[in-house]
């Protein structure tokens, strides 16, 4: 069984990622750990906990870690989300405590503890950098990195160059590309179009009549609204839910690329663009994950959804 540790932003798509994994029997999640993004962290660390009630399945501690990204100011994202995170429908509730310590610490003690650990991250790298600076020596044990994070070649409204979850804090993505860490990114342009929730797929979730399919449908309203007003799109993107599902389930991964991957942090028009070198004679530090099977990732879910 793999053992992981899901670091997140916990917005909206990140809860669905969650899910997806809390309810997978070929793993153990040891942590949820929570950092600002697009939310700011004392509401991640309340949808965490959410989205672990909902899965029913695992009951991982909840960490809080760092309240904005390393150098920058924060930029966080409600348009998109609500300001809860769970499109502001009275879903962002829980009684389950909050873990006691700060997650950092948290990260660094896993990986002292374990050499098979994997980190899923689901927001910007803020956590996993300020681990990295801390105790490079613990964190080079890591297994590996499953990112949702940066493009590949298609244009995001976030910037020209950049995708939201490296954009808010490229300080950090570029700390853990130089850690020595295998990373896998998961880009925008592997999950945009196949790993969209369409009018048909929702109506499928919410006919299993369970309460995981209607919160997948129901906590990400705000998003399907928002994709509606600023693309003229009637689905609910899933970025976030398709790294897990890339990590997870067999036959979502349909082509990877290697390449030495640095992150761009001084040059201001191009803040936050994974620059990729594929012919690089410097080791090969990530794993690019260029096409997705739509049709494997949506099963994946309706099957994640439909137990009780």
């Amino acid at each position: 069984m793999r053992r992981f540790i899901i670091d997140t932003d916990a917005a909206s798509d990140d809860a669905v990622a969650m899910i997806l994994a809390l309810r997978d029997p070929s793993c153990k999640v040891e942590a949820i750990t929570v950092c600002a993004g697009a939310l700011e962290a004392e509401k991640g660390i309340i949808n965490a906990r959410v989205a672990i009630e909902v899965a029913d399945r695992q009951y991982p501690p909840v960490y809080k870690g760092m309240t904005k990204p390393l150098w920058r100011k924060q930029i966080t994202g409600e348009s998109a989300h609500g300001n809860d995170g769970l499109s502001d429908i009275g879903l962002a509730k829980t009684s389950l405590p909050l873990g006691e310590g700060h997650a950092v610490d948290r990260i660094i003690e896993l990986a002292e503890k374990y050499d098979d650990l994997e980190i899923v991250v689901l927001g910007p790298m803020t956590n996993i950098a300020m681990a990295i600076m801390l105790n490079e020596k613990a964190m080079k044990r890591v297994k590996r990195i499953i990112a949702m994070g940066g493009q590949y070649r298609m244009p995001n409204p976030v910037t020209a160059n950049a995708e939201y979850n490296i954009w808010v804090d490229a300080e950090s993505c570029d700390i853990v590309l130089q850690s020595g860490i295998p990373v896998t990114f998961v880009p925008l342009d592997a999950c945009y179009g196949v790993a969209e929730i369409n009018r048909e797929d929702r109506e499928k979730l919410l006919s299993f009549g369970t309460r995981c399919g209607d919160f997948i449908v129901n906590a990400n309203s705000k998003l399907l609204q928002f994709n509606i007003d600023f693309y003229g799109k009637d689905i609910i993107s899933q970025p976030d839910p398709s790294a897990v599902a890339a990590a997870l389930c067999d036959g979502v991964v349909l082509e990877t690329k290697t390449c030495n991957a640095r992150c761009e942090t001084k040059f201001e028009l191009g803040y936050g663009q994974i620059v990729y070198d594929f012919e690089s004679k410097e080791p090969h530090n990530v794993t690019l994950v260029t096409k997705i099977s739509g049709e494997r990732f949506k099963q994946y879910i309706f099957d994640t959804a439909e137990q009780k």
